[in-house]
């Protein structure tokens, strides 16, 4: 049997990293169609960070922060035939529900029908055990650890998704990276060299213009105005992962008809469209956010035949979720932080 009490980080009101607190709670009980994960692993994203500044207001307060997390099952909830005790999973962003018309046409990040978000509606990864939606769940094949396995859904899965099933990225195209040392940034290069593409990364530190190269980068472009446009001979695709700040240089570096994929938004700020450069260049922007089981289930091909490295920068126990977010802050990390409980 499992202790009533068990440990996680909490975060009752929004606002400063003090507000992560390290703390007891009950033991989290699976319900129908779900099963009890004993996390051994969880990322710790940027969106984590918007998270707990406040930037979504629909958040449950109190909530377990974490969208990234790997374990194994340890109960299972009624209705549940997909998974059985002593199974190693990691997570998707959400349970699909399988049913509705986005999800029959393979697009199940978008599905309607179920909203459940970890870390933000439902409690996520930040602690010892969490109770998952079956269905939000993909068996982790025997070699790829925790540790490195918690974060691949919403670093190369969203890559993977952003380039393949929203740009149509095909192979000699041109791919330039925005905030290229980061989480997305380190997996997106990979997952944009596995598919055939040539790579032009953009940092704002020269330090880490070799680590970039290291993992894949054909160019390396250290901004610090970013203005990396007046550098860029054009590109067919952009894998935009800081948003805003970087926005209009990736327009701005695309050749016509360009495709820019928004991956992420290190802001909460709205950026202002030129409709009229978008039209005479015919340059399209989209959106892109979380992957498909088949998206993580390719990832995991890659890192089993070493086609992709999952960048891990540090673990941390989990009692020190607030240095990670300290860390975020001041960009001091390269590819995930971890938390193991």
């Amino acid at each position: 049997m499992y202790a009533r009490r068990v440990k996680a980080v909490v975060l009752h009101e929004t606002g400063p990293i003090d507000n992560l607190r390290y703390e007891e709670v009950a033991t989290p009980q699976p319900g129908p169609g779900q099963v009890l994960v004993e996390v051994r692993a969880a990322g710790v994203c940027h969106r984590d960070v918007i998270d707990r500044r406040g930037g979504f207001p629909f958040m449950k307060k109190p909530v377990v922060p974490g969208h990234e997390f790997a374990g194994v099952v340890t109960a299972v909830g009624d209705g549940v035939t997909d998974f059985a005790v002593g199974d190693r999973v990691v997570n998707l962003h959400r349970a699909p529900c399988g049913e509705c018309d986005y999800c029959r046409a393979g697009h199940e990040p978008c599905c309607q029908r179920q909203m459940a978000m970890y870390g933000l509606t439902v409690d996520g990864g930040y602690a010892e055990f969490v109770a998952a939606d079956a269905g939000s769940l993909v068996p982790l094949p025997a070699g790829i650890p925790f540790e490195q396995a918690c974060f691949l859904a919403c670093t190369a899965g969203i890559a993977l998704r952003g380039l393949a099933s929203r740009a149509h990225l095909r192979p000699g195209e041109r791919v330039l990276v925005t905030g290229a040392s980061g989480g997305v940034g380190l997996h997106g290069i990979q997952v944009a060299k596995a598919l055939g593409a040539t790579v032009v990364a953009v940092t704002s530190s020269q330090t880490k213009a070799e680590i970039l190269r290291m993992y894949g980068a054909d160019d390396v472009v250290v901004s610090t105005d970013g203005a990396f446009n007046r550098r860029v001979d054009g590109v067919d695709v952009v894998l935009e992962c800081v948003g805003v700040p970087t926005l209009e240089a990736s327009v701005r570096s695309c050749r016509p008809m360009g495709r820019v994929v928004v991956a992420g938004n290190v802001t909460v700020d709205r950026y202002p469209v030129n409709p009229g450069y978008l039209i005479l260049n015919e340059i399209a922007i989209v959106g892109t956010h979380g992957c498909t089981r088949r998206d993580l289930e390719q990832v995991f091909d890659w890192v089993r035949a070493r086609t992709l490295r999952p960048v891990l920068d540090e673990t941390l126990p989990l009692e020190q979720a607030r240095e990670a977010h300290r860390r975020l802050e001041a960009k001091a990390a390269s590819g995930r932080i971890v938390l193991t409980p």
